[in-house]
């Protein structure tokens, strides 16, 4: 049952596994109806079935490629089609992989563009009207601890992640006064399919410290959300690391970061996730 001080319908994209799947879920859980959307073939109508049955919740999907050139305006036609009233934006979708910059094809670099910053830009752009017109209304934004970090191995990704960051603190800033609320989520690692698993593994000590399940960043993203936290940074190690950004040599922590997910390059697999995950090889939400 929700509250007047939460949101009753969320519209989240890259929903059908991962950290998308966990967000879901933890907004179902708090009695929100949903407009799911992913990538066609990634499972989605049966994620939606199974939260329908576990939480009685309203919930439309949305088969679609969002990174295509009028991805986030289709979606919007459809979210408009289904009569519900969003009030919460959650802007998951995303692709990421471990290569180097000289080994990646020009079509992985510029899906990479499109779709985490892009698409992320285009449909908070066109929601954001409506979401203005609500009393009160949030938007989520997931960017990744890369963002205060230029990762080796992952140079488009993490680049794309540091104009998440700094476009939604401006942003944040513009709907200051406003009822719309908006919060960035930064993330480490998140142990979601095989792949990411394994390259997590690997990493000892530092991979246990630092990354994470879905559902514990699900849980961290919305209580921060409605505390409204401008960083949202789940793990108190990842805390740590985010304020030591500011300190730490470029050259040194660049290095650590090219033989941590480095490690990845030589075991490619493919497969949907959300946002934020390290992959070793290209994968879409």
């Amino acid at each position: 049952m929700t509250t007047p001080h939460k949101a009753t319908c969320a519209l989240i994209t890259g929903a059908s596994q991962g950290l998308g799947r966990a967000l879901a879920e933890e907004c179902a859980g708090q009695g929100m109806d949903l407009i799911l959307a992913a990538l066609p073939g990634s499972g989605l109508p049966e994620v939606a079935l199974i939260l329908q049955l576990a939480y009685g919740v309203r919930i439309e999907t949305v088969e679609m490629d969002l990174a295509a050139a009028d991805g986030p305006e289709k979606l919007c036609e459809r979210v408009r089609r289904t009569g519900f009233s969003v009030d919460m934006l959650v802007n998951n979708a995303g692709v990421g992989f471990a290569r180097r910059f000289s080994e990646t094809s020009s079509l992985q670099n510029e899906t990479t563009i499109q779709l985490n910053v892009g698409a992320l830009v285009r449909l908070t752009h066109i929601m954001l009207p409506g979401l203005l017109r609500q009393r009160r209304a949030w938007i989520l934004n997931v960017a990744s601890l890369g963002a205060y970090f230029p990762m080796p191995s992952m140079p488009v990704y993490s680049s794309t992640k540091s104009f998440v960051l700094s476009f939604s603190l401006v942003l944040r800033e513009e709907l200051r006064g406003s009822g719309v609320s908006l919060s960035v989520l930064c993330p480490n690692g998140i142990r979601t399919n095989r792949g990411c698993r394994e390259l997590i593994e690997t990493q000892g000590w530092a991979g246990m410290a630092t990354c994470q399940y879905p559902d514990e960043v699900a849980r961290a993203a919305i209580a921060g959300l409605y505390r409204k936290k401008a960083v949202i940074v789940p793990g108190l190690v990842n805390k740590a690391l985010r304020r030591a950004s500011a300190f730490i040599p470029r050259t040194l922590y660049m290095r650590v970061i090219s033989r941590r997910w480095g490690t990845g390059q030589e075991k490619p697999s493919r497969g949907p996730t959300g946002a934020t995950e390290m992959m070793p090889a290209p994968a879409r939400a």
